[in-house]
């Protein structure tokens, strides 16, 4: 059944991305040169709705549909027609927050799942949240949606994450038995993947709004299926699995509010574009972040049945090395702009 769900996503995501492109064209979702993106011809977003509708339309065929699946599906829907309207007429924060609330609402009172437990983080027992965790959850979700969202700048880079993520989950959802994660995690897995060709190495069409919002939430959701209730893996471990995404989010947002600049101002900072900047291609700053990604989620995979603090720990030192390489970039991009102009090179 993996095989059925995994190959089932795959063709359907992969042949409806023709059709999805040629329908971005004629509705005005397409993402233009210039401001901040750093792609040279227009291009069609939209290509979460093939990662998506791939999801919900092969699940119903493959899935027993229960409380959790179908909650899933139907929040998801919400987050991805949230995302659509968005590719076209780019709406307000303040407008995404109210969606992502009610779509993760549904999974807290239509599964009856939220994060009720962030175990033992600081080593001196359980942290239990109890009805504390469902406003905890509701921002847990929006951020990791919004870490999503952030990372999405270069082609294939948030795709490959993302499916690295999921590969991840499955991993775990296996070895700990929990069939809803795992066959939704392949799901996503085999439905990000075959939009992979389209969107990487030269991108014929971007996932948008519509896939960033899809696939963050899933990954959120999917995370808190995998590590509250019975038989659950410690709540630190995807953590570490999205600990790139999620360390450079947490950066901008600390960035943003020192500079006394509103946390959703849009800008060029975030990890991708300082590792692109410093002179790297922007193939090789993908797999760089595929690398670092890689790296985060073979470490969690391995721990996964060490203690949350000591998971913890190593998130922190994960943040300060990443830290310390930003700031060598930063160095790298000085004494280069420094050489640029004793030759009166332009850059």
């Amino acid at each position: 059944m993996v095989y059925v769900t995994f190959f089932a996503t795959f063709i359907v995501a992969f042949l409806s991305v023709p059709f999805i492109r040629f329908f971005a064209f004629h509705n005005g979702a397409v993402a233009l040169p210039g401001k901040r993106h750093i792609h040279t011809h227009p291009t069609p977003k939209f290509g979460g709705i093939a990662i998506a509708l791939s999801v919900i339309l092969v699940s119903p065929f493959v899935f027993t549909i229960d409380r959790a699946i179908g909650s899933y599906l139907a929040a998801s829907s919400i987050m991805l027609l949230l995302g659509i309207v968005d590719d076209v007429r780019h709406i307000n924060w303040k407008v995404k927050l109210v969606f992502s609330i009610l779509a993760t609402s549904i999974i807290i009172f239509g599964a009856g799942v939220w994060i009720k437990s962030l175990g033992n983080l600081f080593g001196f027992g359980e942290i239990y949240l109890g009805l504390w965790g469902v406003p905890f959850t509701l921002f847990a979700v929006f951020g990791v949606v919004n870490a999503i969202n952030l990372i999405d700048g270069m082609n294939g880079l948030a795709c490959g994450v993302s499916s690295i993520a999921f590969l991840s989950f499955a991993i775990l959802a296996s070895a700990s038995g929990n069939e809803t994660v795992f066959y939704i995690s392949v799901a996503n897995l085999g439905a990000t993947l075959g939009l992979f060709r389209y969107n990487y190495p030269k991108a014929t069409i971007f996932m948008g709004d519509s896939g960033s919002m899809f696939l963050g939430f899933s990954l959120a959701i999917m995370a808190i299926f995998l590590t509250q209730g019975q038989g659950s893996i410690n709540p630190m471990v995807p953590v570490l699995i999205l600990g790139i995404p999620v360390f450079d989010a947490i950066r901008i947002l600390l960035i943003r509010l020192q500079n006394s600049k509103h946390p959703f101002y849009p800008d060029r900072a975030h990890l991708h574009h300082l590792i692109y900047r410093s002179g790297l291609a922007k193939n090789k700053t993908v797999h760089k972040i595929w690398l670092l990604t890689a790296v985060m989620s073979i470490i969690a995979l391995t721990l996964h049945n060490f203690d949350d603090w000591i998971m913890f720990c190593i998130f922190i030192l994960m943040s300060i090395s990443l830290g310390f390489f930003i700031r060598k970039l930063r160095i790298i991009k000085t004494r280069k702009n420094g050489t640029s102009k004793k030759f009166g090179i332009a850059n």
